[in-house]
Formats: structure tokens, sequence, C-alpha cells
């Protein structure tokens, strides 16, 4: 049988609000990903040319972001 555990953590005022700003770019990330991949789609299934939008074309425009 699979068991889970919970983690309780102590952050500090400063630790809280870094997590928080992490969390927010981590969040805005997917966003633009996932934008990225529903435009792809719309444009497909209009029948509108496009390079497709997948794992490889976003991880380099990713490491090209950094």
């Amino acid at each position: 049988m699979l068991t889970g555990r919970k983690y309780r953590l102590a952050l500090t005022d400063e630790q809280a609000a870094m997590c928080a700003e992490f969390g927010s770019i981590c969040r805005a990330v997917w966003n633009t990903a996932l934008d990225q991949r529903r435009q792809y789609v719309d444009r497909y299934t209009r029948g509108r040319p496009g390079p497709f939008c997948g794992y490889h074309l976003q991880a380099r425009e990713l490491a090209e972001a950094k």
C-alpha cells in the first residue's frame, strides 16, 4: 500500500516572500507555454500554417528566454 507524507515548513517572512516569487514565476512560465499550445491548436484546426508547438520548441525558447 502506498502512503503519503506531509511536511510543514517553518519559513521566515523573507523565505515565504521568495517562495511566493518563485511560484509566481513558475506559474507565468506554465501559463505562457499553455497559451502557446492553445494558439497552435487553434491555428491547426483552422488550417493555418505554423510550427508545431511541442516540447522541443518550447524548451529551446525557454533556454533563449533565460
